[in-house]
C-alpha cells in the first residue's frame, strides 16, 4: 500500500485497485490514487479499467468451442472458412545489384491455418514501427482502423503479403482480428454477440465488454 500510494504522488500511476487471494479468501485489498485525475474522482474498489488485449483470449477461447463442437478443426486451411484468403503472398525483402533493397512476392509453402492464426505464426504483423514494408503497406491501408468490421479487416488484409512463410516464425500481430472474423462466419453473430451470448454472459461476466456504458465507466 505504502509503494502504492508513493507511485501515486511520483505520477506514475493517478491510481490503482489491488486485489490478492489467497486459499480461496480475499487477503488484500486496496484502492489508492483518482480513477479520474481532471474531476479529482477517487479510486474505488468497483472501478472499471480497461484490460488491454483481454480480446485474445477470449476470442482464442470462442474458436476452441467451435472446434470442440466439430464446427471448424484447427488444422484446416483459414481460406476454407475466409476465400478472400487464398490467394496470398509472401513478401520476401531482399538487396538489388546496387544494394538497395527491394521486395519480392512469392508463394506460401504451405497454407496459413487456424493453428497458425492462434499461435501468431501466421505470417500476418501489425503496422508497428519498423523498417519493414509490409509494415509500413499496413499502415498505408489503415489496417486496424476503429471505422472498419471485421469483414473490412479481412478484405485489406488478403490485399497485402505476408511477412514470412506461415508457420515458420513467431509474430505478434492481428491474426486473432482474423480469429474474430471466422467466428462471425460460422456462429452467424457478429465477435461481441458471440462472446456475451456463449461466454461473458454464462459466466457472468456482467462488467466485461468491448465499451463500458456511461453509467459503469463513473462507477465508483
Amino acid at each position: 500500500t505504502e509503494r502504492l500510494r508513493q507511485g501515486v504522488d511520483r505520477g506514475e500511476l493517478p491510481g490503482a485497485v489491488v486485489v490478492i487471494g489467497r486459499r480461496g479468501r480475499i487477503a488484500y485489498l486496496e484502492s489508492v490514487g483518482q480513477r479520474d485525475p481532471e474531476a479529482r474522482a477517487p479510486m474505488r474498489h468497483a472501478a472499471i479499467f480497461r484490460i488491454a488485449s483481454m480480446t485474445k483470449p477470449f476470442t482464442s477461447l470462442a474458436i476452441m468451442m467451435l472446434a470442440e463442437e466439430g464446427r471448424l478443426s484447427i488444422a484446416d486451411p483459414v481460406a476454407k472458412y475466409l476465400p478472400a484468403f487464398r490467394d496470398l503472398k509472401v513478401a520476401v525483402v531482399r538487396r538489388d545489384a546496387d544494394g538497395r533493397p527491394e521486395t519480392l512476392l512469392e508463394a506460401p509453402r504451405r497454407p496459413m491455418t487456424v493453428h497458425d492464426l492462434l499461435r501468431h505464426t501466421s505470417g500476418l504483423t501489425y503496422g508497428l514501427a519498423g523498417p519493414h514494408p509490409v509494415k509500413q503497406a499496413y499502415l498505408d491501408a489503415r489496417v486496424g482502423s476503429a471505422d472498419d468490421t471485421n469483414e473490412q479487416l479481412v478484405v485489406k488484409l488478403a490485399k497485402l503479403p505476408l511477412v514470412f512463410q506461415p508457420g515458420t516464425t513467431w509474430e505478434y500481430s492481428v491474426s486473432t482480428d482474423v480469429l474474430g472474423r471466422i467466428v462471425e462466419v460460422i456462429s452467424g453473430l457478429t465477435l461481441d454477440r458471440f462472446i456475451a451470448a456463449r461466454i461473458t454472459g454464462p459466466l457472468r461476466l456482467v462488467d466485461t465488454a468491448f465499451a463500458a456504458p456511461q453509467h459503469r465507466a463513473d462507477r465508483g
